[in-house]
């Protein structure tokens, strides 16, 4: 038998993938798979689902191959970021959204051989602008909380839901995620499902214990686990939490501030920091996984740093 030939052709020594995926609704359907053999929270993956379908909505509007192997750096920078700031008018935090799912499906597909190029790999997301954190005043807080009609179970349900955002800083995902035995009525505490499944227990003290007691009494006995739930007895919804609360906002004449939960939450962070709370008892509650946005409330809500100024304000000390 004749000896091989030790050379190898070009073929059988590249390393791109033998098949490339043909259209973009079998690579969606594969990370999405993937996704769920990871694991990842339903949140996590209707996110990827959500974001990877306006995606591909966005590219066809414009008559652009939906195939993962045509699209490049350019299409992306093109296509999404240029469309969506210019024809869509969207800020760079909804951008950022979109951008991080496009990348982990494209990062996906080439770990997975599934494409010949990466069209993310040198893809940045945006710089985004630092906003100013909006809050509310301890007087908005109050007029917030004086609109809903206690003489109503949903009146009741929400005015608790607002004491619970304000003592607890949960977010708006989170709270609609609570259920009744999450409450530990014994230790003071709620069990709340974060993000990536991380799990924390939030502390409540005596006035919100006593009101969720009150509300849990009145919200009876339902086919569902959920602690929120409509007068239909079905599990309230994120989007029927934010409703509710720019309702009151509007009846409140709420005008220089978003009356949403995570205005609730930036107002949970002021008012902690303000009384005394530290960076690691603030990132615990918060369920940050870093210190930095939490060292950011800090600097923003700190009553030492409006001390310190007092001391050396150069207007002050001019006169």
């Amino acid at each position: 038998m004749a000896r091989r030939s030790n050379k190898l052709v070009t073929d059988q020594a590249s390393d791109k993938p033998e098949i490339e995926l043909t259209d973009f609704e079998t690579a969606f359907n594969s990370f999405i798979r993937e996704c769920k053999l990871k694991n990842l929270s339903k949140h996590t993956v209707k996110y990827y689902r959500d974001e990877l379908l306006a995606f591909r909505t966005m590219l066809e509007r414009q008559g652009i191959s939906t195939k993962p192997g045509d699209i490049t750096l350019k299409i992306i920078k093109e296509n999404v970021i240029v469309y969506m700031m210019e024809t869509l008018n969207r800020k760079e935090t909804s951008i950022n959204t979109r951008l991080r799912a496009i990348r982990a499906f494209f990062n996906f597909l080439e770990k997975d051989r599934q494409i010949y190029e990466n069209p993310v790999r040198e893809l940045s997301l945006l710089k985004q602008k630092k906003e100013v954190v909006e809050t509310f005043s301890r007087d908005q807080l109050k007029d917030l909380l004086r609109q809903p009609d206690l003489g109503t179970f949903t009146g009741f349900r929400d005015y608790t839901i607002m004491l619970l955002l304000i003592e607890t800083g949960v977010r708006v995902r989170e709270l609609t995620d609570i259920c009744v035995k999450d409450i530990r009525w014994e230790d003071s505490q709620i069990r709340i499902d974060g993000k990536g499944y991380k799990e924390r227990l939030v502390p409540i003290q005596a006035t919100m214990k006593c009101q969720l007691r009150k509300y849990v009494q009145i919200r009876g006995d339902v086919p569902n686990e959920a602690l929120f739930v409509t007068i239909d007895n079905t599990p309230l919804t994120i989007r029927q939490v934010q409703n509710r609360l720019r309702k009151y906002g509007r009846k409140a004449n709420i005008k220089n501030v978003r009356c949403s939960p995570h205005t609730f939450r930036h107002t949970f962070a002021k008012m902690s920091v303000q009384n005394g709370a530290d960076v690691f008892a603030l990132q615990a509650v918060l369920g940050h996984t870093s210190l930095d946005m939490v060292r950011n409330y800090v600097n923003l809500f700190s009553s030492d740093v409006m001390d310190a100024h007092k001391k050396f304000s150069p207007v002050e000390k001019l006169f």
